[in-house]
């Protein structure tokens, strides 16, 4: 992303101001801007995987002054402000004034938006999204619905949307509190907090109903339309085999469904007081087949994080280690996946998403060998 794209991005946003701001990137050109005060509150939006990420997110707020060090992550300066019109909105809903923010410009993708922490001296009080896209506004729209229908079936662990609505500008927002502190860590390994909250979501929203009503079938269908749209080297004819075989082993049938969350990854979920948080609902259904999630976060972890290949992903599956996994449960999520990235990015796909593309296809051959 070129500095003219990152300003546009913001436009709307930021005004030119006298708060002090560190604009950086990573390899993937995800870009983050922080404040100069307070950083080491205002970094807890920066989630890095890797070692170089995390010392950047250990170091930098303390040696930020010194010139090499600003350069050795090619760090930008700038000196900016929020909009009147947002300040004005942040203030009024969180109570305070003077508060302070970080940004996060987003995962480049056809879905990209900006995330905000907004925050208080030490205190994070919560996050805002922004948009100027009707498609992802319709993800905020979506979100804030099934929060509001998670907080009156008893989730725990959830956000709350304080608005959801757009700006005089015709910036949309989304803006949600949080328990995160200082103090919060995130889990990169899956644990009994996961299994818990997993198994009391499916308490809370389990629901029986015609396999064609669910939200799921949909996907299917949805997948099954758009093929066209996977990338080249993709078994198109496989893919759609598997799921007219799973359309028709359920036809008909009254299933048991309940709520997902589509993202459950470390990235979107922390640990605070002993109890998990989980947020990012914008792609969750409320009728998928049940622990979907647990699937997606082993997925996801051993590719970003343990930088596993396809082949090691089954070396995995082939253990004893992976007695929990059920081999339809896998398929099912494995097509959910990938209808969700096909459909999302109307077959322009990055690098990033063809590579896991590509591990997910040869997973879920090797599920339905």
């Amino acid at each position: 992303m070129t500095r003219r794209d990152k300003d546009e991005r913001l436009r709307g946003i930021i005004t030119t101001g006298t708060k002090l701001f560190y604009r950086f990137s990573n390899a993937d050109g995800k870009t983050w801007l922080m404040p100069a005060r307070n950083m080491q509150v205002g970094m807890n939006l920066y989630q890095p995987s890797g070692k170089k990420g995390k010392l950047v997110k250990a170091l930098f707020p303390v040696l930020h002054n010194i010139p090499f060090v600003r350069s050795a992550i090619h760090a930008e300066t700038l000196r900016c402000d929020l909009t009147d019109e947002l300040v004005q909105m942040l203030c009024l809903l969180f109570h305070e004034n003077n508060l302070e923010f970080s940004i996060f410009c987003g995962t480049p993708c056809i879905h990209q938006k900006i995330t905000m922490q907004l925050s208080k001296g030490n205190r994070i009080l919560g996050y805002c999204k922004l948009t100027d896209s009707d498609e992802i506004a319709m993800l905020f729209d979506s979100e804030s619905r099934i929060l509001s229908e998670f907080a009156q079936k008893g989730v725990t662990g959830i956000p709350e949307c304080h608005f959801c609505g757009k700006l005089k500008t015709g910036i949309k927002l989304f803006i949600q509190n949080t328990v995160k502190t200082g103090k919060s860590r995130v889990p990169h390994r899956w644990t009994s907090l996961h299994e818990n909250f997993l198994d009391s979501l499916y308490r809370n929203t389990r629901k029986s109903l015609v396999f064609e009503d669910s939200d799921y079938y949909r996907t299917l269908i949805e997948l099954k339309f758009h093929l066209d749209w996977l990338p080249d080297g993709i078994d198109r004819v496989s893919i759609a085999h598997i799921i007219d075989r799973v359309l028709a082993q359920h036809q008909y049938r009254t299933v048991e469904f309940s709520a997902y969350h589509a993202d459950f990854t470390p990235w979107n979920m922390f640990v605070e007081n002993g109890k998990l948080f989980v947020f990012d609902w914008e792609y969750a259904r409320l009728t998928y087949p049940p622990f979907l999630d647990h699937y997606h976060f082993f997925t996801q972890t051993a590719i970003f994080e343990r930088h596993w290949q396809a082949d090691e992903i089954i070396v995995f599956l082939q253990s004893s280690e992976a007695n929990w996994v059920d081999k339809e449960t896998y398929v099912f999520y494995l097509l959910d996946v990938i209808a969700r990235f096909t459909v999302r990015e109307k077959g322009n796909v990055t690098d990033d998403i063809l590579r896991s593309m590509n591990i997910w296809s040869d997973l879920l051959k090797y599920l339905c060998q």
